[in-house]
């Protein structure tokens, strides 16, 4: 208890940065948020690509024939290049073997490339060089020479990083690399826009669609691909450039997540994010970044990035050593205030206890007196504690049961409201059976067979039935709960609300959430209801839910809170 009270009275005589207490962008905070849960889970992540390199080794092992085995330990190549430099390495010289032992030029040289890339990735520098340098580039293939070209900018870039200064001679070879890539890539290519934005960042050259194609293309991906982290820092690096610092930060954290998500070990966005955090004064996330980000780094091993998020990390523990030393700095003035005050304290008890000696020796039948005044006292100060605590009681037990009848009486109301309409609809049904039937009657003794027949066969009557049957059940919905759809649609994101079409009260995906709204969550119930596939009412659920300003997680559950329903009329 004395160290929650010290630590209550800190923080509330501690002047805050005002930069931390104003008030965050909500949607950048929910990615903060989802990355710091993503972090928790990161073992669970780690075994499932573990899963998925045991698979593609299981195919690697049981292939039958070169091309198979190039092309699997390709695959694990893929997965292990950002993950583990030396099982990458022992799957690409794998592939040069294969390569050279078929003749194939093509694969010899894709797979020299890769290497060189690796090498340069691990910090081997020099290592990287030599292989490229043995690559003549006029001899290439199309496809091949924009990999050639990626690979010498990834190079120099690093060179250009390990030598210093913000010009060198490896950042100019970088920028004609630049040039180089863009004069070959095509449109088509899955790199091209992490060229095009490389290209441009940093220059006075412009491109106005390429923000809105990167945010497309993160819109149109599953957000779980290495190729998806990289287009979401491409566009985190040019809202930097452009000054946007909320989006800037916004696709750096979803950048960082999908990294975690696939057990990126060469995670620069999380480098980038701890420096962001850094800045914006969040020191604990900005020390739990860094550190998993130098943790991945020394594990790949990345040797220059290792280096660089050294200084990171020693200029964010400084920080974070300093703000402790401050804090205990402040602890200790506060102690000692608190002992002074206790000092005083104890003198003044020992005042009023000499005082209260020399008044008992004054009198005691006034003492006594005083004594039964104070058990008195403490008899009713306890009886009212008690009557306090009987009145709360009762006033929490008065707010339940109050909530309790409001549910049941709105679930009273919509069972009636929900039978008188099902009786409505039975009796519609077996009267419209009823005259559907004395057609039949009249047509078979007339023998109008074919007539019959395409009445029977005709499925107008069923879609007909089922518009009214979801007409009315709109129609009551909305009666009880009249504000639903606006109620919805503030939990979507402004360009993401539902409208029905003109002449429509609900829509698929209105009429799922109004089912949900009535206790119904099961999707194959749903479906049933609506005369469609679960997978449907899933698909509609799940994209729904991706339009959403709150958690996934909570969708559901807030939607069945929402619309205050109707009172039934006195």
């Amino acid at each position: 208890m004395k160290q929650l009270f010290w630590a209550l009275l800190f923080i509330s005589l501690t002047n805050f940065h005002p930069y931390i207490v104003a008030a965050s962008n909500e949607e950048n905070e929910t990615y903060i948020y989802m990355l710091d849960s993503l972090l928790e889970k990161k073992n669970d992540f780690e075994r499932d690509k573990l899963m998925k390199i045991a698979e593609l080794k299981q195919k690697d092992n049981n292939a039958a024939s070169l091309t198979e085995r190039y092309l699997y330990n390709t695959l694990l190549y893929d997965e292990f290049a950002t993950y583990n430099a030396d099982s990458a390495l022992k799957y690409i010289n794998r592939n040069l073997e294969i390569a050279q032992s078929s003749g194939n030029k093509e694969w010899e040289i894709k797979s020299k490339i890769d290497k060189s890339n690796l090498l340069t990735g691990t910090g081997l520098l020099k290592e990287a060089e030599e292989i490229m340098t043995r690559i003549n580039p006029a001899q290439l293939p199309e496809n091949v020479l924009t990999d050639y070209y990626g690979q010498m900018i990834y190079l120099y870039s690093h060179l250009g990083n390990y030598a210093g200064g913000s010009v060198n001679e490896y950042y100019i070879k970088e920028r004609a690399y630049k040039d180089s890539i863009m004069a070959v890539i095509p449109p088509s290519h899955h790199d091209f826009l992490w060229y095009k934005g490389w290209d441009i960042l940093g220059t006075d050259k412009s491109d106005d669609s390429l923000i809105p194609a990167l945010k497309q293309k993160l819109e149109e991906g599953k957000q779980n691909t290495r190729q998806d982290a990289k287009n979401a820092y491409i566009l985190s690096k040019l809202y930097e450039w452009k000054g946007d610092r909320e989006n800037f930060k916004k696709y750096m954290a979803l950048s960082a997540i999908i990294d975690v998500k696939t057990a990126n070990a060469e995670i620069a966005s999380l480098e980038d994010l701890a420096r962001i955090m850094f800045e914006d004064g969040d020191i604990d996330r900005a020390y739990s970044y860094i550190n998993y980000s130098l943790t991945k780094a020394l594990s790949f091993p990345n040797r220059v990035r290792a280096f660089g998020m050294a200084r990171t990390q020693d200029d964010i523990n400084k920080a974070y050593q300093e703000r402790n030393r401050k804090q205990e700095r402040r602890i200790t003035t506060f102690l000692i205030i608190v002992c002074i005050l206790a000092t005083i304290l104890v003198g003044a008890i020992s005042v009023i206890i000499l005082q209260n000696r020399r008044l008992r020796k004054q009198g005691d039948n006034l003492d006594d007196a005083n004594k039964t005044l104070n058990r008195n006292m403490e008899e009713l100060s306890e009886a009212h504690r008690q009557l306090n605590d009987v009145n709360s009681r009762l006033k929490e037990l008065n707010e339940s049961l109050k909530a309790k009848n409001e549910e049941l009486n709105e679930a009273n109301y919509v069972k009636e409201e929900y039978i008188g309409y099902i009786f409505t609809i039975c009796s519609n049904y077996i009267r419209k059976l009823e005259d559907f039937r004395k057609s039949i009657h009249v047509k078979a003794k007339t023998r109008k067979y074919r007539e019959i027949e395409d009445a029977t066969a005709s499925t107008e009557m069923m879609k007909d039935e089922l518009k009214d049957f979801y007409h009315s059940f709109d129609t009551i919905f909305l009666h009880i709960y009249p504000d639903f759809v606006n109620d919805f649609n503030s939990l979507l994101q402004d360009d993401k609300k539902i409208t029905p079409k003109e002449g429509e009260l609900l829509n698929t995906e209105l009429r799922i959430y109004a089912l949900v709204r009535l206790g119904i969550t099961d999707s194959v119930k749903i479906a049933e209801f609506l005369h469609c596939s679960s997978q449907t009412v899933y698909n509609n659920r799940f994209r729904v839910r991706n339009k959403a300003i709150i958690p996934k997680e909570v969708f559901a559950e807030t939607v069945r809170t929402l619309g205050k329903f109707m009172d039934r009329p006195s």
